[in-house]
């Protein structure tokens, strides 16, 4: 070797040396500042958000909208988990304790969030901003009843000889808000990692969950009420997409009233709506004295281990749900703080357990749509002052009686029909397949936890209490894969990111990108965060999660193979065009582009 060699192959370590140096510095300085910022008192911008704003006033036509939307998006979680709960827990729990809870839990959020708009309102001068919508966290829900709830009372009467059945059930509330509790702290603590995160996933691995969960539960799950009553239904669906999509307006009303209207009218004429469920219901309305139980919560602390597997995933997933509503918000012109959103989230769960409630709140998704609606601030704070004489009162049960729900159902699917649409907006085409394939894990996890769980929930109405679902019914499934369908929907959220990773790298030739997604999924598949209902170390013979592990290494040592070979010249170059077509990024790559096509079509002229 020449001494000539030598020095450019020193200069080529020192140089790789220094951007190696470069990168963690860039982080450190970067980690500095947020926590800097964290920590620094801003007395001046809380203030702004109380003060006067002629140009965004607290109320605009579109609120009424929004608020229908907003309320009915709420009303519909909570109405699916009243009628699971009503097996095992009694009304007094259920109306008395959990949903004056949810009630107090909604006022601290909705006005949090109008805070957050009247700030960044004043700040910007502008009259565009929409407060970001907020309510139950829906999958979080299913979980905690089906993940706890269920499991906690039903051990419990089989432990007691199907005797005690009132302690069973204040035993399985007890433990569901103490696994509550501890979801706010686990969100509190993601909270310092928020922006991190945002800015290091792609937008649109962070959007696919998103639009998973738009697609399946807001929209998939919402039209199946819609097709089980399609008289009434249909017309109140027709009047809301073409007023939404369409931009055809009735009037100077608003769409979402109309249809309401319409659709309730519809449902008392064919019977839909009966008037003995009205006076059924009516025996539920009494007012409800707030419950505080605190002492229970860090009483039953040291039970929530057997169920870790369900808090810590549904913690990190309303994290991600969280920092994903950020991200579209800023794509709709909101730029509102990561940070301070999951703050929010986390003290609102944990307002919510302290006052009864085992239901995790977040901000919700389908910003941009509540947006294009013209809602501004007002509709968020009706919704919760709508909220405290439902809940404190019993009236929700009454409420949901005289309206059709049907009828609004349209109103959510507009929702998440118009999230995938954003997403697929800013996808590359080359992306698609990776965007199909992201939203699968909500779309089986749904599967799994709605279907399958109503349907045990059935099953268990007609059998012996010891008699389990699972065991007699799933194990003797050969139509299809059962333990595939678990391992599929096991950390459906997160799930969701990674795969559409490391398809989007796979395809753009990225592979050292790839390989890195390919550990990380490794890692948390061996700690059961993914592909797996249990947290855990997952390493016996019986557990998946170590199969995934290696199945996640042996990619990652293929996209290294490729990339060496890609160095080599025997594979083509990554590809150059960024893969958020609504970034600064892209609009460059795309002008560099347009220049030497144009300087092309110019030397062949």
């Amino acid at each position: 070797m020449s001494i000539h060699d030598s020095i450019e192959q020193n200069n080529i370590v020192t140089t790789k040396t220094g951007k190696i140096h470069h990168f963690f510095q860039q982080y450190w300085h970067t980690l500095k500042t947020e926590i800097h910022e964290l920590c620094t008192f801003h007395p001046n911008e809380w203030r702004n958000a109380f003060r006067r704003n002629s140009i965004y006033p607290i109320f605009r036509r579109g609120d009424i909208d929004g608020l229908v939307a907003l309320f009915i998006d709420n009303m519909a979680t909570l109405l699916t988990i009243i009628l699971s709960l009503q097996y095992v827990l009694d009304a007094d729990i259920v109306y008395g304790k959990i949903a004056p809870g949810v009630a107090i839990a909604m006022v601290w959020g909705n006005f949090y969030y109008v805070y957050m708009a009247r700030k960044l309102a004043y700040k910007e001068k502008r009259d565009d901003i929409c407060a970001m919508p907020y309510g139950i966290n829906t999958p979080g829900a299913f979980a905690f009843v089906f993940g706890i709830i269920f499991p906690v009372y039903y051990k419990c009467i089989r432990e007691n000889n199907h005797t005690n059945e009132r302690s069973c059930q204040e035993l399985a509330w007890y433990i569901a808000l103490a696994s509550n509790f501890i979801t706010g702290i686990i969100i509190l603590l993601l909270c310092v990692f928020g922006d991190f995160i945002r800015r290091n996933i792609p937008g649109v691995a962070l959007l696919s969950s998103l639009s998973a969960v738009g697609f399946t539960y807001l929209a998939l799950a919402q039209f199946l009420p819609i097709t089980a009553s399609p008289i009434v239904s249909f017309l109140p669906f027709a009047i809301v997409m073409i007023g939404y999509f369409s931009e055809i307006k009735i009037g100077p009303f608003p769409i979402a009233i109309i249809a309401l209207v319409v659709g309730t009218a519809l449902g008392w004429a064919t019977s839909l709506n009966k008037a003995q469920d009205v006076r059924d219901t009516s025996l539920v309305i009494k007012a409800y004295a707030p419950a505080f139980p605190i002492r229970t919560i860090f009483s039953h602390i040291n039970q929530i281990g057997p169920y870790l597997s369900t808090t810590i995933p549904t913690a990190i997933s309303i994290a991600i749900s969280t920092i994903q509503c950020v991200e579209s918000a800023r794509r709709a012109g909101d730029f509102y703080p990561t940070r301070e959103a999951m703050f929010a989230d986390g003290i609102g769960t944990i307002i919510s357990s302290l006052f009864g409630s085992f239901l995790g709140m977040t901000v919700y998704i389908g910003h941009p749509a509540y947006k294009k609606m013209g809602a501004r601030q007002a509709y968020s704070i009706i919704n919760c002052i709508i909220y405290l004489p439902l809940c404190f009162f019993g009236i929700i049960a009454l409420f949901l009686r005289v309206i059709a729900v049907v009828a609004v159902n349209p109103v959510i699917i507009f929702i998440g029909l118009f999230i995938c649409s954003e997403t697929l907006t800013i996808t590359p085409p080359r992306h698609y397949p990776a965007f199909l394939l992201g939203i699968m894990p909500v779309i089986t996890d749904w599967i799994r936890t709605t279907i399958i769980n109503g349907v045990s929930s059935a099953y268990s109405n007609f059998t012996i209490p010891n008699v389990y679902f699972t065991e007699n019914i799933t194990s003797h499934i050969t139509d299809f894969s059962y333990r595939g369908l678990e391992n599929f929907s096991g950390g459906s959220l997160l799930l969701c990111i990674f795969i559409t990773a490391i398809m989007m790298y796979m395809i753009d030739r990225k592979f050292i990108r790839a390989a890195i997604w390919s550990l990380l999924a490794a890692l948390l598949s061996f700690f059961g965060l993914i592909h797996s209902s249990t947290v855990g170390v997952l390493y016996r013979t019986t557990d998946d999660g170590w199969q995934f592990t290696v199945a996640y290494s042996m990619l990652a040592i293929v996209f290294i193979l490729f990339e060496i070979a890609q160095r080599q010249g025997w594979v083509r170059e990554p590809v150059s065009e960024p893969d958020d077509l609504s970034s600064e990024e892209w609009k460059e790559w795309n002008w560099r582009k347009t220049l030497v096509q144009t300087s092309v079509d110019n030397t062949t002229l």
